[in-house]
């Protein structure tokens, strides 16, 4: 199914790529804009401080990534650093452009020398295939591993994995309707129910807010964990040598509860509160 939303192409049913058809005119707001009649006082020096600072802390990340064998996570963070403008940090761009093409080199050798790379070459489910998330479910639910399954494994994997997700949140949206009900004698006070593609749409373009990461040549995988948990991958695939590489954006939860977005630390794991 495809289907277009606030400027946004939704792709597929567990996975989305999001694509801004015109971000000039896009209609979903994702950048906040400032207004440049206001005037706001701030203490140069400090900011450039702060400002290098920041790269320099994404920067060691990236390296430590590295180090211990994240190739996808180090290169991830890594372009967070080199979407800045680092004309004014000679030194720190040096060391960030050096580090940046030792970490491609390491992913394309690893594709080169891995036997599922012919495979995911010919694959309509390449997302799928390089998503740590998705590997994890597939796994979970057919002891398989993704990587060297059939495309009809994975595409009979996310039907039924759609399935199931609907299912649940049917239940849980016939509980919910029934408790209004019981509690009022008028049926049109019950509160509107979404679907669960409606709802997932709206958990992105909430990451995306949130975030600021754009939607442009961008995939998003995103699966239900619980009622109101949502788990979401963002990756970044390109070429390097002619090999297709995947950066690791980062892995988020978001819960339509609280509103509250956390994003995993790749080297312990664990996940936090989100912040730029």
């Amino acid at each position: 199914m495809v289907r277009k939303l606030a400027g946004l192409l939704i792709v597929t049913t567990a996975l989305f790529v999001l694509t801004a058809c015109d971000e000039a005119a896009n209609s979903t707001s994702i950048e906040s804009s400032t207004n440049s009649s206001e005037l706001v006082e701030i203490d140069s020096s400090n900011l450039v401080e702060s400002t290098e600072d920041g790269y320099r802390t994404n920067y060691k990340t990236s390296l430590v990534q590295f180090e211990s064998g994240k190739l996808d996570e180090a290169a991830g963070t890594i372009e967070l650093v080199l979407e800045n403008d680092l004309t004014d940090y000679p030194k720190l761009e040096t060391q960030v452009t050096e580090l940046k093409t030792k970490i491609n080199t390491a992913q394309a050798d690893k594709v080169k020398t891995d036997k599922t790379s012919e495979i995911l070459e010919e694959s309509a489910y390449k997302t799928e295939r390089v998503s740590n998330l998705a590997a994890t479910e597939f796994k979970q639910t057919t002891g398989k591993d993704i990587k060297t399954a059939s495309d009809q494994e994975i595409k009979t994997w996310l039907v039924e994995k759609e399935a199931t997700e609907s299912s649940a949140t049917f239940s849980s949206e016939n509980t919910s309707s029934s408790s209004v009900s019981s509690s009022s004698s008028i049926a049109s006070e019950k509160a509107p129910v979404i679907s669960l593609e409606e709802e997932r749409i709206m958990v992105l373009e909430k990451v995306i807010a949130i975030t600021g990461i754009s939607a442009k040549d961008n995939q998003f995988y995103s699966s239900k964990e619980d009622k109101t948990t949502y788990q979401i991958e963002i990756r970044h695939a390109h070429k390097v040598d002619e090999v297709e590489i995947s950066n690791m954006v980062g892995l988020f939860k978001y819960d339509i509860s609280t509103k509250i977005l956390m994003k995993m630390d790749p080297i312990t794991g664990k996940y936090s509160a989100y912040t730029k």
